[in-house]
């Protein structure tokens, strides 16, 4: 690898760092030139716009997310017993700053902005395929609805556990153990 493909690789590691501690509402480009330990102008040598920035740090913490949910317990579970895991794995010191920055993302993918639609779309493919393999089913067919279902269901617990409704999530956990 070139100095300065390393030198870019870097960068994109503290600017991830930063996201997942401060989000993105602290991402000017001062502020992450500052984190970088640069000026601004320098850091455009590496980049060609903060928009490419910072779809490189966004992918970079979607491929650390991909990372953790690797080392997972690789066992399927049932629906059951899947989605109360996921709202356990939620409450992880270690997946919290991610799903603090998942919920600022939101807002601006909706808006369809760029770069955050793309990663946004990107991020949630990632996590839908790793439920679509955690996904315990006896009949094949149903994999692929209940894999979308318990990931709108993720997320709406994500939401709620952002909130500290706690009360409510654990209601919500009670009636997926009625199914």
């Amino acid at each position: 690898m070139k100095k300065t493909e390393v030198r870019r690789q870097l960068i994109i590691d503290k600017v991830a760092d930063h996201l997942l501690a401060e989000g993105l509402k602290r991402a000017s480009l001062r502020q992450l030139a500052g984190v970088t330990d640069m000026s601004d102008r320098m850091l455009m040598y590496y980049f060609t716009d903060k928009d490419e920035l910072l779809r490189a740090a966004l992918e970079t913490i979607a491929q650390r997310l991909v990372g953790i949910l690797a080392t997972v317990d690789s066992e399927q579970m049932p629906f059951q017993a899947l989605i109360p895991y996921l709202a356990g794995m939620m409450r992880e010191p270690l997946i919290r700053p991610y799903l603090r920055l998942w919920l600022e993302l939101m807002p601006l993918a909706v808006g369809e902005e760029e770069p955050y639609c793309s990663i946004a779309r990107q991020i949630l493919e990632i996590f839908y395929k790793w439920i679509v393999s955690a996904l315990k089913v006896e009949q094949e067919e149903d994999r692929l609805p209940m894999a979308a279902f318990a990931l709108a269901l993720t997320e709406g617990l994500v939401l709620l556990n952002t909130l500290n409704y706690d009360s409510m999530v654990n209601t919500a956990l009670k009636g997926v153990e009625i199914r």
